[in-house]
């Protein structure tokens, strides 16, 4: 039996089981190390209709094994947002602004730049004992138990404003965390959370969506409704549009006050039947990738991906085709002679495109990097070489040319 992560029913049920998977924050420096796996299953509440996974990894598992690892989200409608958080109505004169992760630098500084008087990041090593660097929401998640977070408002005091950009997400027990950080605020204060939509990866099909790191999957309508299972109430809600997955927004605030508070019913039956869809069609997408794959291999030529992150990791392992890629391109220096969790393939540089004879490289990049790609590669394409993209909303996609 399985419990919501929101709303608490346990008529959460498992819509799809994809077996022992391996974490894709787990490089390898021998292809013949043990790996840890752990079922990776997708669940859907019956009741809420929220997507997300029911047996999380153990919090020992998932913290980074390397310390160079770092996401970037996108921040292209961050002067937006800072406008909006800057007129939020009842902030005192000079108010507060509190971030958890590195995740929330960049508005922080946008915000003091404005109206916020004072703003604070949680510092992992002063204030919660974590020495790793680099670290995220993963590992500071647990760490913010009722006496840690009384520790802080101790040292800073309480904030007017807390930013969560991208950790929702991520909390495995997401009403632990929520009244974790609640003890942050000021009485009225408003909390910014941020978070992906996974709309356009549902409704394509996209199974580079699932990462045991996400708790949570939400689309817009989900996003709204949760805070009904909360402290807090929805006042504001954007969705800032990008190219692959687009940044929803959500300030809440803990009040007794509803008469701004937005609407937030949502037609329940509906997101069954999007999650539904997405997994009903696993299987038939995974035997036409593999063997689209399979078949070029052995009439075309030698085939790599591009990118040595999680989703490429994801693609590789859940369609199970690491028997026709040769090996992993990126040219970061710390990903260099590594080998990729797995699959065990190894990551080498651009360069080997043209130098070790790759015909089709797949693209695992988000749209900035690919450009980049496409750009400084153009001589790989020049000697016949041929890049698609491993997300079927593309416009490359390899999912056209198996078409």
């Amino acid at each position: 039996m399985h419990r919501c992560q929101i709303c608490s029913s346990v008529q959460l049920s498992v819509v799809l089981d994809l077996g022992p998977q391996p974490l894709c924050n787990r490089f390898k420096t021998d292809p013949n190390e043990h790996e840890f796996y752990h079922p990776l299953i997708l669940g859907q509440c019956q009741n809420c209709g929220l997507i997300q996974l029911p047996n999380p990894v153990p919090p020992e598992e998932i913290i980074p094994r390397v310390e160079w690892l770092k996401y970037n989200e996108p921040e292209g409608h961050l002067d937006d947002l800072t406008e909006i958080l800057c007129n939020l109505a009842g902030l005192p004169e000079k108010p507060v602004a509190c971030g958890i992760t590195y995740k929330d630098d960049s508005l922080l500084k946008r915000l003091k730049g404005k109206k916020f008087d004072k703003t604070f990041r949680i510092d992992p090593k002063i204030d919660l004992g974590i020495t790793k660097q680099g670290i995220a929401s993963e590992t500071i998640i647990p760490m913010l138990t009722k006496e840690t977070v009384k520790g802080l408002v101790e040292k800073y005091g309480q904030a007017d404003l807390i930013v969560a950009r991208h950790i929702l997400e991520h909390a495995p027990d997401t009403q632990k965390f929520l009244e974790s950080i609640k003890q942050l605020l000021k009485p009225g204060g408003y909390i910014v959370f941020e978070v992906p939509d996974c709309s356009l990866q549902l409704r394509t099909c996209d199974y580079t969506m699932l990462w045991e790191e996400h708790m949570l999957y939400f689309v817009p309508d989900t996003l709204k409704n949760s805070f009904n299972y909360t402290p807090f109430k929805l006042f504001q809600y954007k969705k800032y549009r990008y190219s692959v997955e687009n940044s929803l927004v959500a300030i809440v605030r803990q009040t007794n006050d509803d008469s701004d508070q937005i609407d937030s019913n949502i037609s329940v039956s509906k997101q069954l039947s999007v999650g539904q869809n997405y997994a009903n069609n696993f299987s038939k997408n995974k035997t036409i990738v593999q063997q689209y794959i399979k078949n070029y291999k052995e009439s075309t030529g030698r085939i790599s991906v591009f990118g040595a992150g999680h989703l490429s990791s994801m693609y590789i392992n859940l369609m199970e085709i690491k028997d026709y890629i040769d090996f992993i391109v990126d040219d970061d220096p710390n990903k260099q002679s590594i080998y990729m969790p797995g699959s065990s393939l190894p990551v080498k540089g651009s360069d080997s495109l043209i130098n070790e004879g790759i015909k089709l490289c797949l693209l695992s990049l988000g749209p900035d990097s690919e450009e980049k790609v496409l750009k400084n590669n153009i001589n790989f394409v020049e000697n016949g070489g041929v890049f698609s993209s491993i997300f079927p909303q593309k416009d490359n996609s390899i999912n056209l040319m198996k078409a």
